[in-house]
């Protein structure tokens, strides 16, 4: 069953007869569509890219799908003008994975492993946010750790201070809406308009994001709605 419009996600959560000062800055989305997709034709809107996927669009929604056999997860991307802030919005299902990541990176940048500069992990019982520029995937961790380095204690420090973790709570049997913003060296999340994770890092403010895309881990993870904003 396709699902509901994404129009009320920035709705101000009611907390003691106030608004949560968290949500604030949400109310409003982003104002310049810059891509969406509501999945309403029989295959991929033109300015999606695929690989190592085999991502359909099936009853109204995207349906990504990895490879069986595959040594990566499915990717569905969707090049950008080269900017700083912006905001993704979709509705995902759990429907056999439990996990799915959207990832900004920029491809020209080269001090990280495929320009990765910052992502949202999302699972069934976890929020995970990183700065991938100065964290996980920084060619000085990266390249030590591919090549069967083991990371020292500081380095692991280091690296723990890139990302955040907040426990959370999804029924894989329904839909949910996810709001990822960034602006500055900040990125937030919401799902169904509850606060969902922050992070603050300098990574994060690479000014020329020109890429992003949606890892599939596995099979299958339901979008439908999905749109991405700037300022």
């Amino acid at each position: 069953m396709k699902r509901n419009s994404l129009s009320l996600i920035f709705a101000a959560v009611l907390v003691a007869g106030e608004a949560a000062p968290s949500m604030l800055r949400a109310e409003e989305p982003f104002k310049t569509v810059l891509f969406e997709d509501d999945f309403s034709g029989t295959t991929l809107k033109e300015g999606w890219g695929s690989w190592k996927s085999e991502t359909v669009v099936r009853d109204g929604v995207m349906v990504g799908i990895t490879p069986k056999g595959s040594d990566h997860p499915s990717v569905n991307t969707v090049e950008l003008p080269p900017l700083s802030d912006m905001e993704v919005a979709v509705s995902f299902k759990f429907a056999g994975s439990n996990r799915f990541n959207v990832m900004f990176r920029d491809l020209d940048y080269k001090g990280s492993h495929a320009g990765h500069i910052c992502h949202v992990s999302i699972t069934d019982t976890a929020v995970t946010l990183f700065d991938g520029k100065m964290g996980i995937f920084a060619n000085e961790y990266y390249d030590k750790k591919k090549a069967g380095g083991k990371l020292s204690e500081e380095e692991n420090q280091t690296l723990a201070k890139k990302k955040s973790i907040t426990p959370i709570e999804i029924d894989p049997e329904k839909w949910h809406d996810l709001v990822i913003r960034i602006e500055g060296d900040v990125i937030k999340v919401w799902i169904d308009g509850k606060p969902s994770g922050t992070l603050q890092s300098e990574g994060i403010a690479h000014p020329t994001k020109s890429n992003m895309n949606i890892t599939t881990v596995d099979r299958e993870v339901h979008y439908d709605n999905f749109a991405i904003r700037k300022p």
